[in-house]
């Protein structure tokens, strides 16, 4: 996911200004998606389903991006809607996340949780090598595909939270 940059300037042959316009993007259709998330949350689904829909969607665009590589890579205008909402996707469930870890962790262990982040922070840039040496010896289409199934693993993990986390959250006492 870290080579995303390289990928649209090198293979799809996006000048410099055209990734960067991307990346201004990406944090705006994130951010109205985290909304739209939460209001999912809370209307229908409860926040594990909606994670688990909304991460999924996302997964598919990333293996879309893999399965129709050779047109979208010549269709620049197709590819790059298809990222940005992938990413959106994949990310505005985060506040959901940690709602969810707030809710079940006790407030004098919750520094210990959030700290566990950045040894997270750590791992990834560990993936970023092996993604780095992955690209170079096969393809970035080769990376991402891997991270779209490590990516659907995770997802799997995570829906064990299903029986845990009510649906509904309690009302707040007041």
């Amino acid at each position: 996911v870290k080579f995303f940059p390289l990928f649209f300037k090198d293979t799809v042959g996006l000048s410099p200004t055209h990734v960067q316009i991307i990346y201004v993007l990406v944090p705006i259709v994130m951010a109205s998606c985290s909304g739209v998330a939460t209001f999912l949350a809370k209307k229908y689904g409860g926040r594990v389903p909606v994670t688990i829909l909304l991460e999924c969607a996302g997964v598919s665009c990333l293996y879309a991006m893999v399965m129709f590589q050779n047109y979208l890579d010549r269709h620049p205008w197709l590819l790059v809607p298809v990222y940005v909402v992938r990413t959106a996707l994949m990310n505005c469930p985060y506040p959901l996340q940690e709602s969810i870890l707030m809710d079940f962790v006790a407030k004098e262990k919750r520094a210990r949780w959030k700290s566990l982040e950045s040894i997270a922070a750590f791992g990834w840039c560990g993936s970023a090598a092996l993604g780095g040496y992955v690209a170079d010896r096969w393809s970035y289409s080769t990376t991402f595909f891997l991270t779209a199934i490590i990516q659907s693993l995770g997802i799997l993990v995570f829906a064990l939270l299903l029986p845990l986390v009510p649906r509904q959250e309690a009302a707040a006492s007041g």
